[in-house]
């Protein structure tokens, strides 16, 4: 707490006015920078594939910005080395509430008939993996180069159309 207080230009008493402890400006950190809403508002009249390319483009925006990347390596440092901080990473996640808009608009689809899911959590997930998996890990890692712009592009659409193929009714 003395490092973050005088990293903020204040001091730790001061601090402590706005954070009970560490772990409550840890969750709020978490919970604010991490698990943020994503502002996604589809176009309706729009295909569904403009939709997801759209809604995946967004949340690359958002993951891939290097105040979250930093903060995420942080993290997965810190969760590998600490039980205790693993756990309240797992409970925010589940606590946060706030389910990535992917999973409303794949449901929306699903109820409507315009896709075959079983299980739309997974689904979802698999979507993220398809789409964003490897250029988050690409960032994280520095394993091989990170896909930006027009890279980024074509590879996020070749994700969500490969997904389409194997879940759109009108195959």
């Amino acid at each position: 707490m003395d490092s973050i207080a005088s990293c903020s230009g204040m001091s730790k008493k001061t601090l402590y006015q706005f954070f009970e402890s560490k772990k409550s400006l840890f969750e709020t950190l978490i919970i604010e920078r991490l698990f943020a809403p994503i502002p996604y508002t589809p176009v309706e009249t729009d295909p569904l594939q403009k939709q997801l390319q759209l809604m995946m483009l967004l949340i690359a925006e958002q993951l891939l910005n290097e105040e979250r990347l930093g903060l995420l390596k942080s993290i997965i440092t810190e969760t590998t080395r600490n039980p205790a901080v693993r756990q309240i990473v797992a409970d925010l996640f589940h606590l946060s509430g706030r389910a990535l808009p992917v999973q409303q608009l794949l449901s929306k689809h699903v109820d409507s008939g315009d896709l075959q899911i079983n299980d739309v959590e997974e689904a979802a997930d698999l979507l993220f993996s398809m789409t964003l998996g490897g250029p988050l890990l690409a960032h994280l890692t520095h394993c091989k180069p990170p896909k930006e712009g027009e890279n980024l592009t074509h590879f996020i659409e070749y994700g969500v159309n490969t997904f389409l193929k194997a879940h759109s009714n009108q195959k």
